[in-house]
């Protein structure tokens, strides 16, 4: 997604009211997220799994495992146009890519440059905005089985129940 692409609906007002009432720098908040990323890798046996929040200009990794010593663990994030994540706040649908090389995103520098092979997403919503998503990603291309999108749905319900909860909407 470049930054002419970009629909209206990652800057809509409700949306960022809802994400910037969530106090995603609670020290408690990123600890119960990287307890369900870490526990959503182990179960579906991917090596990177990723609790999001996309805003309109970045996404934020407010959760995770397997990004060890990267630059995207010490930026806490990646720009919202290298979002594999954004597409799920633009459709509301989840968002899967067995093969990342032989896809829309072949030529995203996740891919090319950070080694992503494959992705698969679902959406997280608060106060009935999508305001992130909860993923797997993988080094290798990979075909997602049912189990592992029911496994990722699933945290991401628990996702935005953390979320709702450290939010001062609640």
């Amino acid at each position: 997604m470049t930054q002419h692409q970009q629909p209206t609906i990652l800057a809509d007002p409700e949306r960022m009211r809802v994400l910037a009432s969530i106090d995603f720098d609670n020290p408690a908040l990123r600890t119960a997220l990287d307890h369900i990323t870490s526990r959503t890798a182990a179960r579906t046996g991917l090596p990177i799994s990723l609790a999001t929040l996309v805003f309109n200009t970045a996404q934020m990794t407010v959760g995770s495992t397997g990004l060890d010593d990267t630059w995207i663990a010490a930026a806490d994030g990646t720009p919202v146009e290298w979002s594999f994540c954004a597409n799920m706040i633009t459709t509301g649908r989840p968002y899967v890519i067995p093969d990342a090389h032989r896809s829309e995103q072949a030529t995203n520098p996740l891919v090319t440059i950070d080694g992503i092979a494959s992705y698969a997403g679902v959406p997280v919503t608060v106060r009935g905005q999508i305001v992130g998503a909860h993923c797997i990603l993988g080094t290798a291309a990979h075909p997602f089985t049912p189990g592992q999108l029911s496994e990722l749905t699933t945290a991401a319900q628990e996702i935005a129940a953390l979320l709702h909860e450290f939010s001062d909407l609640s």
